[in-house]
């Protein structure tokens, strides 16, 4: 039973000109949880305008986010301390304020709501103006609040009825991330799979759950059981993007390419052309250059490989801040023999990975493929003991995530086979990952 879908407030009738009914403004850091958003309102039947899905490459980034802000129904600030230094959402705090000023005591008032995913307001918030606090879902929107969301969207408040309704769920859906992780880090994967088969409310009001419990069953290579949990997540939550882009990395990690690469093909007929969605079709495709290299077709191989990093520069493209399709870029271009590009492709990642430690306020980053991505840079940047310490690193404090650590494993062995690398710091690495010769 969907008890969030059924007291969350149904969009407005938009009229002419007005193509979207609500706007997500965000982060780069945030994007996974701005994601997390956009398949509860969707699922809600709002049609959202989220930048990785709809902005065009080349065609002038901050102008298409204006129009598209002018030409919404409502709008969605995510807020947190990686956003308190971003002049760009700021600018488009500033443009939403406006907006409802502007609109106020028309026919069709613009109204929006601010959410703070760590309990900080962003400065200048004007009195009366919806804000709600999600620090306790960092994994993505639930609880009573995203129905409240939904009615301020419309300028209302929320009505009594399904405050009631909605309240009691609060706890479960706040404790269970929490154990799903426990049970990662002990390796009850079958318990895991079974949360989600299960009727519980958390699992059945909310597709992020299933999300967060998939990713963990992937991170152990426990694969599997992920396209299962998958496949069973989408009966209840089949408008998903994430969960459709889980099962995709699920059946690219179980070696069904074939498959995995219609679930993607799939989203971006759609028009879910995100840097997500992109990756993953790269991965798959660089998985059949190994498979056709090993059968003997070079030139095959070699058109693979070129359109694994063409999907992954696409990515890196259309969303600068997206350090993973960037590494990925420069990696195959190292692998395709083109250096200078990936050393320039290295240090446009490495920037990034720069001003997104400064936001955080320093220390290493929380996610796994974050963390490996500059010691992957700094690889094919040549700074080989900095690299080979942040490696060490990142596996260490991520040791559960066996099929991620996997993954960098064959990475960096291939990069090995094609980087001039010291001997002594190859044999590091090969000691490191466990790589075979």
């Amino acid at each position: 039973m969907n008890y969030w879908i059924e007291h969350c407030k149904s969009p407005r009738q938009r009229p002419e000109g007005v193509k979207w009914d609500v706007f997500i403004s965000y982060r780069s850091l945030n994007r996974k949880w701005a994601l997390a958003l956009y398949d509860m309102l969707k699922q809600c039947g709002y049609n959202i305008f989220l930048d990785q899905f709809v902005l065009v490459a080349g065609q002038g980034i901050a102008s298409q986010l204006g129009k598209n802000l002018e030409r919404s129904a409502s709008g969605v600030l995510i807020w947190s301390k990686n956003t308190a230094d971003s002049r760009w959402v700021e600018n488009e705090l500033d443009t939403m304020v406006a907006r409802k000023n502007n609109t106020a005591g028309t026919e069709f008032p613009f109204f929006f709501v601010v959410l703070s995913l760590d309990g900080q307001q962003p400065p200048g918030l004007t009195s009366g103006q919806l804000y709600l606090d999600f620090s306790q879902y960092p994994d993505g929107p639930m609880g009573a609040d995203l129905v409240r969301l939904t009615f301020g969207l419309q300028g209302k408040p929320l009505a009594e009825e399904a405050a009631r309704s909605v309240v009691g769920f609060e706890k479960s859906m706040k404790d269970e991330p929490a154990k799903l992780r426990a049970m990662a880090k002990t390796g009850l994967y079958e318990k895991i799979l079974k949360r989600i088969q299960s009727e519980d409310p958390a699992y059945t009001t909310s597709a992020v759950l299933s999300g967060v419990a998939i990713d963990l069953l992937i991170g152990g290579k426990r694969e599997p059981e992920a396209i299962q949990g998958a496949e069973f997540a989408l009966t209840r939550f089949p408008k998903s993007v994430r969960l459709r882009q889980l099962l995709g990395l699920a059946l690219r990690r179980n070696k069904q390419l074939d498959d995995a690469a219609y679930e993607m093909n799939l989203l971006l007929e759609e028009g879910h052309r995100d840097p997500e969605t992109l990756g993953i079709l790269a991965a798959v495709w660089a998985d059949l250059w190994v498979e056709r290299k090993k059968g003997g077709d070079d030139s095959g191989a070699r058109d693979a490989l070129e359109r694994s990093r063409s999907l992954y520069e696409e990515g890196f493209n259309k969303v600068p801040t997206g350090t993973y399709t960037g590494i990925n870029a420069a990696s195959k271009s190292a692998l395709l023999g083109e250096m200078d590009k990936a050393k320039t492709l290295a240090d446009q990642v490495l920037a990034r990975l720069k001003e997104m430690e400064t936001e955080r306020g320093g220390g290493p980053s929380e996610d796994y493929w974050e963390r490996v991505t500059e010691p992957e840079a700094l690889l094919i940047k040549s700074d080989w003991e900095q690299s080979v310490r942040l490696f060490h690193d990142a596996r260490v404090a991520h040791q559960n995530e066996k099929g991620s650590i996997q993954s960098t494993a064959t990475q960096v062995k291939r990069l090995l086979g094609v980087l001039e690398v010291p001997g002594d710091i190859k044999q590091k690495l090969d000691s490191e990952f466990g790589l075979e010769p």
